[in-house]
């Protein structure tokens, strides 16, 4: 768990680069960011889940991901997987950038709801696209069900 740290905290506390290191030791463990601003987390190892949770412009950067990445109730945060991740849910955030690997682009879902501002970092040859995550919608009844479509503003 890493709570409650700003980026002053962390220069005066734990390092005056003004980031924090985690070390996970077992594939079951899973990291909880709550309450943090202006720090970055990097997580050396795999691990089962991560949770950014009520952090604000924060940076985490991580190697693998057994399950996923859940960002909730966040504003300007960046995730940076430099393995796999293969599920990233994103809910009640705003303003969000994900890098993912070459590897992690080929097979992970983002999932996102009451969020905006999403893109995502893919690599494109020897540079990197960015590519926003539709936050808009056009919803029609057909049939007696409800049919959805990513709006023209994104295609």
């Amino acid at each position: 768990m890493v709570e409650n740290h700003t980026k002053a905290s962390v220069e005066k506390e734990i390092t005056k680069e003004g980031f924090v290191t985690v070390n996970i030791t077992d594939p079951k463990e899973q990291v909880y960011i709550y309450n943090c601003e202006g720090i970055t987390v990097v997580i050396n190892g795999k691990f089962k889940s991560l949770i950014l949770d009520k952090c604000v412009k924060c940076a985490v950067v991580f190697e693998t991901l057994i399950s996923s990445a859940e960002l909730v109730n966040c504003k300007s945060v960046q995730t940076q997987v430099k393995n796999i991740c293969p599920v990233f849910t994103i809910d009640k955030t705003e303003g969000v950038v994900i890098y993912l690997s070459e590897e992690s682009a080929k097979v992970s879902t983002i999932t996102t709801s009451m969020s905006s501002e999403m893109n995502v970092t893919i690599p494109d040859g020897d540079t990197f696209k960015e590519i926003p995550i539709p936050e808009q919608f056009v919803h029609k009844i057909e049939k007696g069900g409800v049919t959805s479509e990513v709006s023209e503003l994104y295609r």
